[in-house]
C-alpha cells in the first residue's frame, strides 16, 4: 500500500482525489453491471428498479450507481444504519450480508429490499455497500403484494428488519428458508436475491483490489472530508445564482387513492436565500387510508433531492455532501411523512408530482432553465396469472411525454422523472415469457401540449390477454391535472388505463384496480399523458409546425394564431 499525502499547505491534492472518487466509481460500474447481468427478475435486469450505493461508517453517501432509478436519491444511509444499530456495530464482520425493507425507516413499499455489508479495509470497517431491489412478490393480499384495498402495512407483506443472510461469508439456509417461505414467487426472489448477496461479495473484492490497497483509513477519511467540502461548495455556489423569494406551487390528484374519493391538493413551497434553498412540504395531505402514503426519508426527501439535483446540479458526481445547502421540511403523520402502520403499496403515486411541483415554483423565476409539466405518473400495468410452471408474473410502466423547454421540445417517451431513462420492458421479452400480446404501440396524435416548443407526446399500448384467468392490476394518477404548460405553453393533454373484454364494442377506465380478473381475448390499453408546452404556441415556426404534421404527431392546430 503506497500511502498519499495532502499538500505541504494542507489541501488535498486534486488529481488524487479525482483518481480516488473514479477508483471508488469504478467498483459501482462493475458491481451495477454483475446485478443486471444475474438478477433473475426483468424488473431489475431490463427496467433497472434498484440503486447500488457506497456508504461512510456513518452512512453518508460516497457514492451511488448512474443506471439505475434516480427516485433513489441519497437515500440509502438510513435503513443501513437502522440495520446496524439493531445487529451492533462489533457483531459486524468480513463476509456478513444483512437485508431490511422495515416501512418506518425506509419509508417505501415493502418489495424495495436493501441487502447491505459491511466494508473492511484489513481489519478496520471503512464503509458499507448497499444494494436495492423490487422483489417480485413479499406477501400480502395479492401477488406482486400491491393492493389498492390494503389498509395497513401488514396486509402488503413481511417486513424483515436488520435479519443477517450471510455470516461471515457462509449463507445462512434457515434465514433463506424464511424469506422463500414469505413470497409466492420463490424463483423470482431467490434468484434476485443471490444475485444481491453475490454484488454485496464483489464489492468487497473490488474494494481490496482497487481501493483499500491504494489509500490508508486515515487517507479515505481525509479525501471523503474533501469530496464532500467540495460539493457542498459546488451546490451553494449554484443555488447562490437564483433569486432570492418564496416560491408556491399545486395541483391536484386524482383522488384520496380509492376512486369516487375526494382529489387530493399537492401544494408545496421552495424559498431561496443566498446559498440556501428550502422546501417546505407541511401543507402536503394528511396521511390517508389508502396506501398512497410514503415515509419521510424514501418519499418527499428522494424526490425534492432529485429536483434539487436536477436544478443545480445534474452533471455532477452524487454524494451527501451535494445535499449541504438544502433543507426539506416534511409534517410527521403526512401522506409523505407517514407513520409506520401505513399502507405504502402505492408510494410512488404522487412523488414523480413532488418533483415537478418544485420545479413549476422555480420557474415562475427562471423559466429558461426549466420545462414545462410532464407526465408524471407511473403508469402501471400489471398482469398475474397461473402457467404450467405456476405462478407467472410480469409488471411495466408507460413512459410519456416531457415538457418542452427554452431550447426544444419536449422528449418522448420516457420514464418520470424519477426513473430517469429506464427501460420499458421489450414486448418480445413479455410475449416470449408469458401468455400476453402487444397488438399495438405507437405516439397518440395531439396529445403534446402546444408551445413555442412542444410538450412530448402520449404513448399507447394495446396488450391482448392470451390465457383465462389473467389477474390485472393498475395504478395511473394525474388524469384531472395535465402536465402544465410554462411561459405562454399550453397543457398536454390526459391519457388513462381502459380495459375492453370479448364481445365488448366499449372501453370501461380501470385507473386503480387490484386483480381484475380478464378472460382470454380481453384488451387493456394504456395510455400515457403527453408534456406541456414552453412559450407562447403562436411564435412556433411554419417549418416546426409542418414536421410535426407531416410525422403524424399533430393532425390539427390547437395553437392561436
Amino acid at each position: 500500500m503506497t500511502e498519499r499525502h495532502s499538500g505541504g499547505d494542507g489541501s488535498t491534492d486534486p488529481l488524487e482525489l479525482e483518481i480516488y472518487r473514479a477508483a471508488v466509481g469504478s467498483v459501482l460500474d462493475e458491481v451495477e453491471t454483475n446485478l443486471t447481468r444475474t438478477a433473475y427478475s426483468p424488473l431489475i435486469y431490463e427496467y433497472k428498479d434498484y440503486t447500488i450505493g457506497l456508504l461512510s461508517p456513518e452512512f453518508e453517501l460516497i457514492n451511488q450507481s448512474r443506471y439505475n432509478l434516480p427516485l433513489f436519491m441519497a437515500d440509502l444511509g438510513a435503513p443501513v444504519r437502522d440495520c446496524v444499530e439493531v445487529l451492533g456495530r462489533e457483531t459486524l464482520h468480513r463476509g456478513d450480508v444483512f437485508l431490511t425493507n422495515f416501512a418506518a425507516v425506509q419509508g417505501q413499499h415493502l418489495n424495495n429490499v436493501v441487502l447491505a455489508a459491511p466494508l473492511f479495509t484489513g481489519e478496520d470497517l471503512v464503509g458499507y455497500v448497499a444494494v436495492r431491489a423490487h422483489w417480485a412478490d413479499v406477501g400480502g393480499r395479492t401477488p406482486g403484494s400491491m393492493s389498492w384495498h390494503a389498509r395497513s402495512i401488514f396486509e402488503e407483506g413481511v417486513q424483515y428488519r436488520a435479519l443477517r443472510v450471510v455470516r461471515a461469508g457462509a449463507p445462512q439456509p434457515e434465514v433463506v428458508a424464511t424469506i422463500l417461505a414469505n413470497t409466492r414467487m420463490i424463483d423470482y426472489v431467490r434468484g434476485d436475491l443471490m444475485a444481491q448477496i453475490g454484488c454485496c461479495d464483489l464489492a468487497q473484492r473490488r474494494w481490496d483490489e482497487r481501493v483499500a490497497c491504494r489509500w490508508t483509513q486515515a487517507d479515505m477519511h481525509r479525501l471523503r472530508a474533501e469530496q464532500r467540502r467540495r460539493s457542498a461548495a459546488y451546490a451553494r455556489q449554484k443555488v447562490a445564482q437564483l433569486p432570492d423569494g418564496v416560491f408556491a406551487a399545486s395541483c391536484l390528484l386524482d383522488d384520496s387513492g380509492s376512486p369516487g374519493t375526494a382529489p387530493l391538493l399537492m401544494s408545496l413551497e421552495v424559498t431561496v436565500s443566498g446559498e440556501q434553498m428550502t422546501i417546505d412540504l407541511a401543507d402536503m395531505p394528511p396521511q390517508v387510508a389508502a396506501p398512497i402514503n410514503a415515509g419521510a426519508t424514501g418519499g418527499g426527501v428522494s424526490l425534492c433531492r432529485l429536483a434539487f439535483k436536477a436544478l443545480v446540479a445534474p452533471d455532477y458526481p452524487l454524494d451527501e455532501g451535494l445535499f449541504d445547502p438544502l433543507a426539506i421540511n416534511v409534517v410527521s403523520g403526512s401522506m409523505l411523512g407517514a407513520g409506520q402502520t401505513a399502507p405504502m403499496g402505492h408510494w410512488n403515486n404522487s412523488l414523480a408530482t413532488v418533483g415537478d411541483l418544485v420545479l413549476k415554483a422555480l420557474a415562475q423565476v427562471v423559466p429558461d432553465r426549466l420545462p414545462a409539466g410532464h407526465h408524471a405518473t407511473m403508469g402501471v400495468y400489471q398482469f398475474t396469472g397461473e402457467g404450467p410452471d405456476g405462478l407467472w408474473y410480469t409488471m411495466d410502466t408507460i413512459g410519456g411525454g416531457w415538457g418542452g423547454s427554452a431550447e426544444h421540445d419536449g422528449f418522448s417517451p420516457l420514464k418520470t422523472m424519477f426513473h430517469g431513462d429506464n427501460r420499458e420492458l421489450p414486448m418480445e421479452v413479455v410475449e416470449s415469457r408469458f401468455p400476453l400480446r402487444y397488438e399495438s404501440a405507437g405516439f397518440i396524435p395531439d396529445s403534446a401540449g402546444p408551445g413555442l416548443h412542444r410538450g412530448g407526446l402520449g404513448v399507447e399500448k394495446v396488450v391482448l390477454t392470451e390465457a383465462d384467468d389473467v389477474l390485472f392490476s393498475s395504478s395511473m394518477e394525474r388524469t384531472r391535472t395535465p402536465p402544465w404548460g410554462i411561459n405562454g405553453g399550453l397543457p398536454g393533454r390526459s391519457g388513462g388505463i381502459d380495459v375492453q373484454e370479448p364481445g365488448e364494442d366499449t372501453w370501461t377506465s380501470a385507473l386503480k384496480v387490484t386483480d381484475r380478473r380478464l378472460p382470454k381475448g380481453s384488451r387493456v390499453r394504456v395510455r400515457s399523458h403527453g408534456g406541456g408546452g414552453w412559450g407562447d404556441p403562436s411564435l412556433r415556426s411554419p417549418a416546426a409546425r409542418d414536421a410535426d404534421a407531416a410525422a403524424g404527431l399533430v393532425t390539427f392546430d390547437r395553437s392561436p394564431h
